[in-house]
């Protein structure tokens, strides 16, 4: 994600009519952003920098993990979300393996699911740029050899390492074409939201399908019975979650493709989280590069389904300021006082608050600042 995925894809808005009682979120105007991370004065490195929608999870101490890093992976650490240290240590890094199907070149920790918070199952979000490989990228054009793949890693420390299996077995969805050497644009599966799970006592999360040949491409949605079992997960493919998603390096299997579940062409993800309050899942989309249009400006949107297939119109909670030096993207949901270890739930909405990144457009790529504001229930 050397820039953000926002300026490569406009995904799925949904069309269907509003759910009935669906949460009315809003971050009212003149709410105080709180920062969390200032790359000018938090940096650890040059390359330090938040590139991913906030995830967090709480370790089996009570410790809360917040994580929103690059390819050289860091997290913040403390008490609460008010005392969040930042300590230096890499914990997970992509091999940068010059072997497409090792699914192991740049990776980024995107998602966490926990019960114990000793054991951390993470979905890994796995960028494959050929531009970086001697002989395997003849543009030498970063957009134009990047095959993507979202693979698996686990901590059994409480969050403090992360390791992979080898491929096969730390795939979870790769695209079910190879590597193409330059195929002229971004192909495969990106940008995985949160775990969470559903009233079925399955896990499901949604993620990004773009550039793959006969497929559309928006937004998909997998489920999996165990997310420790990477090969499980399955994808809806317009009738059910019956599509392998092992990919076009695995012999064994035939490989499928998932169905989108989204319509139009406006939102990218940022997280998914299961409201306890209104028993519907909350999906958090955003426009963060361009200028959207007249109905949708620029900022965060949320909707809501029953069922992770059919969704709410979107409702927009937060509207980007017109400022030409700055851009905000990389949007999150979290309740910072979720029942949940992993944070995969809302409720009561009293500590909820939408993250997000506030890009420097006068100094990219690196400067960056990560701040969160809260965001309250409006009145039906």
């Amino acid at each position: 994600m050397r820039r953000s995925l926002a300026a490569l894809f406009l995904l799925a808005a949904f069309a269907l009519p509003a759910a009935a009682e669906e949460p009315l979120l809003v971050v009212p105007a003149g709410t105080p952003e709180q920062v969390v991370f200032d790359w000018d004065r938090d940096r650890c490195a040059k390359t330090d920098i938040p590139d991913a929608p906030p995830r967090a999870f709480r370790d089996a101490s009570g410790r809360v993990h917040l994580m929103a890093s690059h390819q050289d992976n860091r997290q913040f650490v403390g008490p609460d979300f008010d005392h969040l240290g930042h300590p230096c240590t890499v914990i997970y890094q992509g091999a940068q393996s010059a072997d497409p199907a090792a699914f192991d070149d740049r990776q980024w920790l995107a998602a966490f699911q926990t019960d114990d918070g000793r054991t951390i199952h993470a979905l890994v979000h796995n960028e494959f740029q050929g531009n970086t490989h001697p002989g395997l990228c003849p543009s030498h054009k970063y957009l134009s050899c990047w095959y993507n793949s979202i693979t698996y890693a686990v901590s059994t420390d409480g969050g403090a390492t992360f390791r992979a299996p080898p491929s096969p077995a730390n795939v979870v969805a790769a695209p079910p074409v190879p590597y193409d050497g330059d195929a002229g644009k971004p192909v495969g599966y990106f940008q995985p939201t949160n775990i969470v799970r559903g009233r079925d006592g399955a896990f499901y999360f949604m993620f990004l399908s773009n550039g793959i040949p006969g497929r559309p491409g928006g937004v998909c949605v997998a489920r999996s019975p165990s997310p420790d079992r990477p090969g499980s997960w399955r994808a809806w493919d317009g009738s059910g979650f019956n599509a392998r998603l092992s990919g076009a390096y695995d012999r064994d299997l035939s490989p499928g493709a998932c169905t989108g579940v989204g319509r139009g062409s406006l939102f990218e993800l940022g997280s998914l989280a299961y409201d306890r309050t209104s028993g519907l899942f909350v999906y958090l989309g955003a426009i963060s590069i361009g200028k959207g249009d007249k109905a949708h400006p620029p900022g965060a949107y949320y909707a809501t389904s029953p069922d992770l297939v059919t969704w709410s119109r979107p409702v927009r909670l937060f509207t980007s300021p017109k400022d030409p030096k700055t851009r905000y993207g990389l949007f999150a949901l979290i309740d910072e006082a979720s029942g949940t270890r992993d944070f995969s739930e809302i409720s009561g909405y009293g500590d909820l608050y939408l993250y997000y990144v506030k890009f420097d457009l006068t100094r990219q790529p690196y400067a960056r600042v990560m701040v969160k504001a809260k965001v309250s229930l409006a009145a039906h």
